[in-house]
């Protein structure tokens, strides 16, 4: 079996091409016999292969390449393993981050709503996925016929009127809104039936985005 001591830094920069041909060579033939390093490569395999085709592909500065290889291999001194292997680990863990920020779609997150003193009991949230996002609040008190809770939506100094919509004495209230993009937050007043075109009080519901 080959020496797994000088090999197990060198799985990120072969993944990457950083291995010039002699050090390449090596590897591959260390690669037959060592299950850890096969175990290495194949779990960061999907980050260095699927994510050039997942993100939109910019061209890196000028020098960039230069630059980096001056770092990881300084003049008239033999390559730093180690620094190059480190290098290219990092390259990947980057590219992975980079890659899930990217990706449409992908932001599913929950915010938490703030709810006017004079609901102690009332609660909620909102859970946003991708551009759409859904309003869950419980514990709201019934409005009657007369009046509407209303849902705005704060685009930078404008409060853009969304859906009304009850909760009836069950106090549950669940508004799905299609599109929260370039939304500043996501807020609920009283209002007459048939809403309104301006809010008529302070959110009772705020939930800042």
């Amino acid at each position: 079996m080959s020496d797994h001591t000088g090999h197990h830094d060198d799985v990120g920069a072969y993944l990457l091409g950083a291995l010039n041909d002699s050090e390449r060579k090596a590897f591959e033939r260390h690669l037959r016999d060592c299950d850890e390093c096969q175990e290495e490569l194949e779990r960061l395999r999907p980050a260095a292969e699927a994510l050039p085709g997942s993100v939109k592909q910019l061209e890196p500065p000028p020098g960039l390449k230069k630059r980096l290889m001056a770092e990881a291999e300084p003049p008239r001194r033999a390559p730093n393993r180690s620094l190059l292997a480190a290098a290219a680990a990092l390259v990947i863990a980057l590219a992975v981050a980079f890659g899930v920020s990217q990706l449409g779609g992908e932001d599913t997150r929950t915010v938490t709503a703030t709810v006017a003193d004079a609901m102690p009991r009332a609660g909620g949230r909102l859970d946003i996925d991708g551009d759409r996002a859904t309003l869950r609040l419980h514990d709201m008190p019934d409005l009657g016929g007369t009046r509407v809770y209303q849902v705005w939506l704060q685009h930078g100094d404008r409060m853009v009127p969304a859906r009304t919509f009850e909760v009836g004495r069950s106090g549950i209230g669940t508004v799905r809104l299609p599109d929260v993009r370039r939304t500043d937050g996501v807020y609920v007043t009283r209002e007459d039936r048939g809403g309104a075109r301006v809010p008529s009080e302070d959110p009772i519901v705020s939930v800042p985005l």
